[in-house]
């Protein structure tokens, strides 16, 4: 944990998530929501605002950490001192002769795309605008599987594996990058739910609830896949340092997945329901406390993530180990 590298990737990994999280949520769930907004022409403007601030943020969190991560990367492949890497022309090299770096750079090619067409504004962006900005989100996470251990195998299982990675990282960000939009969402109709801001969180609600679980069956589907390419076997699961972390990041996706169960079957009904504001009221704090619960959950893992990047898969660990044992 004191490797700089696996901050940084995390880092990078959250901002990168926060940023496609709020042009989804945007695009598939507020705008069309602001719809039922009627007169509450403050609720919108308010809500894409703080977006915006969230957004711009990220992106330069995005842009400074991946620097920092191609730097660090430099300087652990040369072995050199931070100012070498720089004055040698190392992250050059790294920049332009390997995998890394082409991905590096096609990825930094959608943070520049998305800078132009990002949705937020105070009035209500074009349907091309936002279908830019949703392609270039989604390209943006989705280029990070070049960059992990999906990147490194061959043949039809290395094409499963990057594909399920990908996949993977764009369901990830379209459910937890948007954990927190949603809260801000509802805390905003929280400080004055009138029917017409209890009706955009109604509608809010709803349609996250919708995509959630879409992602949440893609995140079971291609981690089931990624784990088995990875992790090699069941009992390398629990033999190897890898296999444990990984471990511990399914138990705590599966945390969320039960919160999410909650606000799905539970807090949901109690908010759309209509004929009792009270009980309507407290599901819309409860929904919103119970988005920042699980993101901060996902906080966690992203670092489990981190350390993941740095760590060999636990088939490698296998391999390794049958190796040893033959000699």
């Amino acid at each position: 944990m004191d490797d700089p590298l696996i901050w940084w990737r995390a880092v990078h990994f959250a901002a990168t998530m926060m940023v496609v999280g709020v042009v989804f949520f945007l695009a598939f769930v507020a705008e069309p929501a602001f719809a039922f907004a009627g007169k509450r022409a403050d609720l919108p403007a308010l809500v894409r605002s703080r977006l915006g601030a969230i957004a711009w943020v990220n992106l330069l969190l995005v842009v400074v950490s991946g620097a920092a991560w191609l730097v660090l990367l430099a300087q652990q492949i040369s072995d050199g001192t931070l100012t070498a890497v720089l004055w040698d022309g190392i992250v050059w090299i790294v920049l332009t002769k390997t995998g890394f770096g082409v991905d590096w750079a096609v990825r930094f090619g959608f943070v520049v795309l998305l800078t132009v067409s990002l949705p937020i504004g105070t009035a209500r962006a074009g349907a091309l605008r936002r279908s830019v900005a949703v392609c270039a989100a989604a390209a943006l996470v989705g280029a990070l599987g070049f960059a992990g251990h999906a990147a490194a195998g061959g043949g039809i299982e290395g094409l499963v594996h990057l594909t399920a990675d990908i996949v993977h990282l764009v369901a990830a960000a379209a459910w937890v990058g948007a954990l927190v939009p949603l809260a801000m969402l509802l805390h905003a109709v929280g400080r004055n739910p009138d029917q017409p801001a209890m009706a955009v969180a109604r509608e809010a609600t709803q349609r996250f609830s919708a995509l959630g679980v879409a992602s949440v069956g893609a995140l079971l589907a291609t981690g089931v896949v990624n784990t088995w390419v990875l992790a090699g076997s069941v009992a390398a699961l629990f033999d190897t340092g890898y296999g444990r972390l990984l471990m511990a990041k399914i138990a705590l996706f599966l945390v969320m997945v039960g919160v999410a169960a909650v606000n799905r079957r539970v807090l949901t009904p109690r908010l759309v329901q209509e004929f009792d504001p009270a009980a309507g009221r407290q599901a819309l704090r409860r929904l919103r406390n119970n988005s920042l619960i699980e993101a901060a959950i996902a906080a966690v893992i992203l670092i489990i993530v981190g350390v993941l990047g740095t760590l060999p898969p636990g088939l490698h660990d296998e391999v390794a180990a049958a190796g040893l044992a033959a000699l």
